[in-house]
């Protein structure tokens, strides 16, 4: 861990989330009462990240904690006892006193994706008979924990991120700017410094993308932070197809069921000063065009948007569009193409938000390792030639040398009058040859295929998007082999931009 964040878990780990001002005057109410069960307070306290939180990290403090992991409300409130939930409700901050203006809507923003979040991971993990759908809402209820603390307890370095991303730095290298590490780190740190329930840590990693319960919670999580921004973006769009598919619907029912959740969301958050999505659902939202009869693991397979979360893995365990059959807890290994598929997934989510691309596409070497043909696109236009993109690997060209060993390359103004004359006729119409970064994906001493990215726009790509660009292709070389040490990068053609 570095300075800068430990410095940080030091600095949070003694500190609580506010509580909501209803969830503990209804929380007393009930404790008063003689009738009052633990599934009573549960349906109270699961909507409150401060309160949820609060009363996970009290087996941090026992002398004795459980050898179990407590992964539900109810369980976790009948081992600690009635005493310890009481001193919860008495000491919690009261969020409406402690925090005003900015800070104060900012973190109840941030409750309220949490506990949309939460109620879309729960009823996903209920209806897939996935095993203990309450740890799964939980998950997603403190999947931003980082933040909604920082909004606590740290709001000016909170606005100061907000401004660099209003002026069009990305979300995470805003955090990295400013704090030095991201929210996502922070929030992983602590949920394994304070125990809390497995998941909620597994899903905060990019292996947990492997597991179904793990991905419907990041999935979750991204649905509600996205159609909080708008429910008619093309980033909602997609996280509602991607949902649709890790629920066995079609995109027009995917959609429709999604709607039917939020108006749940919406009753379940009653009463509590949260803002509600399910409002912005009187507006329309686009649902992307498939034709007649494909199944969405066939359109997964042939041009899949790109996911704010790696939601592609377990689709091939989950139901038909047309039955939900029960999907057995322990879910046997991933065949390599849902294993590619997954990673794949994140990849494209990250580059477009970390490296400054607009359009990914993962082009893989045909059987007979004569072709390399597309398979996974994501951002190009339908009448783009990129999403018909294939081209022989015989001759002496650019992709045939990239494919030799792990190389990267960013075609810049400072090299294109090297790097052209290895592109032929074809790939200079196919490719942007205003700029783009290219890599070899090399599996075991074995090529596979390449990861382009481009942008669609005027603006120039950067070295930052290319030193990140370069990470995400060894993490996913590392994870496709399971080896953190393989497929070290080495130079192409030159150190001008191509290393």
């Amino acid at each position: 861990m570095d300075n800068a964040l430990s410095g940080w878990i030091e600095r949070m780990s003694s500190k609580a989330l506010p509580a909501m001002a209803l969830t503990r005057q209804r929380v007393l109410q009930l404790l008063d009462s003689p009738n009052t069960t633990h599934a009573d307070l549960q349906r109270i306290i699961a909507r409150d990240p401060g309160f949820t939180l609060a009363i996970f990290r009290q087996f941090s403090a026992l002398p004795y904690p459980p050898r179990e992991p407590v992964t539900n409300l109810a369980h976790a409130i009948a081992l600690l006892g009635i005493e310890p939930t009481t001193r919860a409700d008495r000491q919690l901050p009261n969020l409406d006193k402690q925090l005003t203006g900015k800070a104060r809507s900012s973190l109840y923003d941030c409750y309220s994706r949490a506990g949309h979040a939460a109620w879309y991971a729960y009823n996903w993990g209920h209806d897939l008979r996935l095993g203990n759908p309450e740890e799964m809402a939980i998950a997603a209820l403190l999947h931003e924990l980082g933040e909604m603390l920082l909004w606590t307890y740290a709001d000016s370095e909170m606005e100061r991120v907000k401004t660099l991303v209003r002026r069009g730095m990305r979300q995470a290298t805003a955090e990295e700017a400013i704090l030095g590490f991201t929210l996502q780190q922070l929030s992983l740190q602590l949920a394994e410094q304070w125990n809390l329930p497995p998941l909620t840590g597994q899903a905060l990693q990019p292996t947990g993308a492997f597991q179904i319960r793990s991905l419907a919670v990041m999935l979750a999580s991204a649905l509600a932070r996205e159609s909080r921004n708008s429910w008619r973006s093309e980033q909602t769009a997609e996280l509602i197809e991607l949902a649709a598919a890790l629920n066995g619907l079609e995109p027009d029912r995917g959609h429709a069921y999604i709607k039917t959740l939020t108006a749940g969301a919406a009753r379940n958050l009653s009463g509590l000063p949260l803002p509600l999505t399910v409002y912005a659902l009187l507006e329309p939202c686009p649902v992307r065009p498939m034709r007649p009869k494909q199944t969405v693991k066939k359109a997964l397979t042939s041009t899949p948007p790109a996911p704010a979360v790696n939601a592609a893995a377990p689709m091939n365990e989950t139901r038909a569009a047309t039955k939900k059959p029960a999907i057995p807890k322990r879910l046997p290994a991933a065949p390599d193409s849902s294993r590619l598929q997954a990673s794949l997934s994140r990849i494209f989510r990250e580059l477009r938000t970390t490296a400054g691309v607009g359009r990914v596409m993962f082009a893989m070497l045909t059987p007979d390792r004569k072709a390399i043909k597309v398979k996974f696109i994501s951002g190009a236009e339908s009448s783009s030639p990129l999403r018909q993109f294939q081209h022989p690997v015989g001759e002496r060209h650019l992709l045939t040398l990239l494919l030799k060993k792990t190389q990267h390359i960013w075609l810049h103004d400072g090299n294109r009058k090297q790097l052209l004359p290895l592109m032929n006729d074809q790939l200079r119409t196919t490719l942007d040859t205003r700029g783009f970064y290219m890599s070899s994906l090399i599996i075991k001493n074995h090529p596979i295929g390449i990861l382009y990215a481009d942008r669609s726009d005027d603006i120039p790509l950067d070295n930052q998007g290319f030193i990140n660009f370069k990470s995400l292709t060894q993490q996913l070389c590392n994870e496709l082999s399971g080896n953190s040490e393989s497929n070290r990068p080495s130079t192409l053609l030159t150190d001008r931009g191509v290393v």
